[in-house]
């Protein structure tokens, strides 16, 4: 116990001796932020944006000065009551000498919890009035607040501000669709400038190693010394605040604490043993980036990796051996840096390179470090609390032989039983995908065949004529007329490379490929580009097909559009010549086809969501372009369809349906894609925007509105498909948007209706002629969020 107590007195006493007082009104409690909080929510909810803004602030401000009260008092009343200074006629009091000796230490114990409940009494107020539950502690853990402040702001056209509350929420939340979509959208409006996209939020020391990984990476060496020693004195304060903040209430982690019956020592144990825990997952908090589930590997030493070098190429040589000395406390069999370091002392001298030690600091910081991690194993070992080290270079022998032992035997054992699990769950996957396709195929063939619902629609071919299931052939569906006129519109308003970052031939080299969405014909109508009949005919025909699948599959619930996209394909004659490529690989929808193991994996980046699919075909006026339906091995044609006008094949988007395009050798084939989902959280946002807008210039403001949209910036980004749905940015075309025009945040949708809120939605719209922006209002501003892709190459289907 004398062990165990005497490191405790190491540990305190390495705590700095100083720390920035915190400037607050010490006359007036700082008002808890949670009650702010509240207060804001229910101005969301009256549309009274500026008590949103005005409490919303207030209670991040005030969040952000709680912490640092608490940190300061902590740190201060260490200084003022040091465990280390003698008492009068005690000396030093060490508890276990006599019982004199623990009343002397024990009451530098109680002087200081009463300078702490003092010191905070000043700054914030009484503890009680500051606690708050966990379910708003998280709110603000995933940045909530900016949520509805971006909302607010955009209410009151304070665009630079709500730009920079959608940023700081969507670098915490990228899987976060919606906001993803409202980024966007500011981007193409006018006045927002690229310096508006801030992190409110963002760590400093963070910032700054960001910032010297980029310089060190351009091979600005010198440039990147000054932020990386920035980083690290920011990293230092950064640890020390997070550090005081873990000496904080016992937190009884599945106990109750009216059943909780520890004696004095073990009570101490149990509390101190929590703080130290908490310490040492300071270095985790501060190297993990928001967003990201992991921190980066070796945060810390890396940072002396970096200047090590930097140091060297600004021929500033004591300082390049300074930090590798120091790196290689952290990694001291690391062979690269042994070699460049024995390289910097040759170049220097060994004499002069012998003088030169590690940094103080880091020293300290690592001795301090060991002593927790000693301790907390200890009590892993006697006490069974649990510890997981969060760093990887922790020397071994810190760990005591026994535990080492113990985890290992237990990762083999969790190995073994791991992989008889895996082994079983594969088994019972098999059974039931065997009997799920026997089930499934027997419905399908009932389930088809329902009403095509419009005059002089033919279903040419079934699944069964088909070779397989959820698969259709219908004609006239459109007619010769049509199909020219949406050709003219493919011809005047498709983009080259459209949906793949302006790629001129994403899916072979002797192809061309250009597309449109309904919503950029659409702007290009306003402007005069091309003729709104047709657009609307490019709307009207899409939407026929929609209805044509639901009824034809006899679905009960409804089909939505998750991505529409008038494309044509283009043979370059000069590149036809023993080609023997496909204008389209073999795929599948909505999973990621496997061909050599026969199999499909429902995962993104496959735009899992996705249910159904139709092609609605213009021409025949080309060779080659056959679509093809294939077995899983993509190579056995199971059947092949001839595009004409007013053909639409129709398929269910699983694995069921793996299909591809045969070469276009010459001509141009041109096709209405629909993809569709039966979760109306994927609703095409685009098209909710392209039908709000059609009936707009439907209305009498049509002129005005005009007006209004040519005004409006032309250079913008714009993505593919909107963020609320899948999800490629596209930088290299350009579109214009009114700056009516507003962000969506987390939406559902109804195809008839447009936008619609429920309990765990916003929503900021356009949703009337005079592009009036209504927002939804809803409890829970980041509830329906959606999984997150990665910015990537649209994978086109069709």
């Amino acid at each position: 116990m004398f062990w165990f107590l005497g490191t405790l007195l190491l540990a305190v006493s390495q705590l700095p001796k100083s720390a920035a007082d915190i400037q607050l009104n010490s006359n007036v409690p700082l008002e808890p932020y949670d009650l702010l909080y509240d207060n804001a929510i229910e101005a969301y909810y009256i549309g009274d944006w500026k008590s949103v803004i005005l409490n919303m602030e207030r209670a991040l401000r005030n969040k952000g000065a709680l912490r640092r009260a608490k940190a300061h008092c902590c740190l201060l009343c260490a200084n003022q009551t040091g465990f280390g200074e003698p008492l009068p006629g005690l000396g030093m009091a060490l508890p276990g000498m006599g019982p004199v000796e623990d009343l002397g230490f024990f009451q530098k114990v109680v002087k200081r919890a009463a300078c702490i409940h003092e010191c905070e009494m000043e700054k914030v107020g009484p503890a009680s009035l500051h606690k708050v539950s966990e379910e708003v502690a998280l709110e603000f853990r995933k940045r909530s607040p900016y949520n509805y402040l971006q909302v607010a702001y955009f209410k009151i056209n304070r665009l630079e501000k709500a730009v920079a509350a959608a940023n700081t929420f969507y670098i915490a939340n990228p899987e976060h669709e919606e906001m993803r979509q409202n980024l966007e959208y500011y981007k193409m409006m006018a006045g927002v400038q690229e310096s508006d996209f801030k992190d409110l939020e963002a760590k400093p020391h963070m910032d700054e190693f960001r910032q010297g990984v980029k310089l060190y990476t351009d091979d600005q060496f010198q440039s990147a010394i000054e932020p990386f020693e920035r980083a690290l004195e920011a990293y230092f304060s950064a640890d020390l605040e997070c550090r005081a903040i873990c000496e904080g209430a016992y937190d009884y982690d599945g106990y109750n604490y009216l059943e909780y019956s520890a004696d004095l020592f073990q009570a101490i144990t149990d509390h101190y043993i929590q703080v130290l825990n908490c310490k040492q997952n300071c270095a985790v908090e501060l190297a993990t980036r928001p967003g990201r589930d992991k921190p980066i590997e070796d945060f810390l030493p890396e940072h002396f990796n970096y200047l090590q070098f930097a140091y060297y190429n600004s021929e500033k040589y004591e300082k390049a051996i300074e930090c590798a000395k120091t790196y290689l406390l952290f990694r001291p069999n690391d062979d690269v840096m042994i070699q460049n370091l024995a390289y910097y002392s040759a170049v220097l001298g060994e004499e002069r390179a012998a003088a030169i030690t590690a940094r103080e600091n880091i020293q300290q910081y690592m001795k301090q470090s060991l002593l927790e991690k000693e301790l907390l194993y200890f009590a892993y070992d006697i006490f069974g609390i649990a510890f997981v080290d969060p760093d990887t270079w922790t020397p071994e022998e810190i760990m005591p032989q026994r535990l080492r032992d113990k985890q290992k035997a237990e990762r083999e054992t969790a190995a073994r039983i791991s992989e008889e699990i895996g082994n079983l769950m594969k088994e019972i996957e098999n059974l039931v995908e065997e009997k799920s396709k026997e089930s499934n195929d027997i419905t399908q063939l009932v389930r088809e065949g329902g009403k095509v619902l419009f005059d002089g629609i033919t279903i040419s071919m079934t699944s069964k004529e088909l070779n397989g299931s959820q698969r259709a052939v219908l004609d006239g569906v459109g007619t010769e007329e049509e199909c020219r006129e949406l050709h003219l519109l493919s011809n005047a308003a498709a983009l080259k490379g459209d949906g793949y970052r302006g790629t001129p031939s994403p899916h072979t080299p002797n192809e061309k490929f250009h597309g449109v969405t309904v919503l950029k014909a659409l702007k290009l109508a306003q402007e005069g580009k091309v003729p709104l009949k047709s657009v609307r005919l490019y709307h009207d025909l899409s939407e026929k097909v929609r209805k044509v699948l639901e009824s034809y599959f006899r679905l009960e619930t409804p089909l939505y559009f998750s991505y529409t996209h008038l494309v044509c394909r283009s043979a370059i004659d000069e590149k036809q010549e023993g080609r023997e490529d496909l204008s389209h690989s073999v795929h599948v929808d909505n999973c990621l086809l496997n061909s050599e193991a026969m199999e499909c994996i429902k995962e993104t980046p496959a735009y899992t969501y996705r249910d159904y699919s139709a092609i609605l075909y213009l021409n025949d006026d080309f060779e080659g372009g056959n679509f093809i339906f294939t077995e899983l091995d993509a190579k056995t044609v199971t059947a092949e369809v001839r595009p004409k006008c007013g053909r639409v094949v129709g398929f269910g988007a699983g694995k069921e349906n793996p299909h591809g395009v045969k070469a276009v050798t010459k001509g141009q084939r041109c096709a209405v894609a629909m993809w569709f989902t039966l979760d109306p959280r994927h609703n095409e946002k685009e098209r909710i925007q392209a039908e709000e807008l059609l009936k707009m210039l439907s209305s009498p403001v049509d002129a005005e509105f005009q007006g209004v949209a040519e005004e409006s910036p032309a250079e913008s980004k714009q993505t593919a498909e909107t963020p609320g749905n899948a999800q490629t940015d596209v930088t290299e075309e350009t579109d214009s948007i009114s700056e009516k025009q507003a962000p969506v945040t987390e939406v559902q949708t109804d195809s008839e209706s447009g936008p619609v809120s429920d309990s765990s939605t916003m929503n900021a719209s356009v949703s009337s002629a005079e592009t009036e922006q209504k927002v939804s209002e809803s409890r829970d501003p980041t509830a329906a969020t959606s999984s997150a892709l990665d910015s990537r190459d649209r994978k086109e289907e069709l």
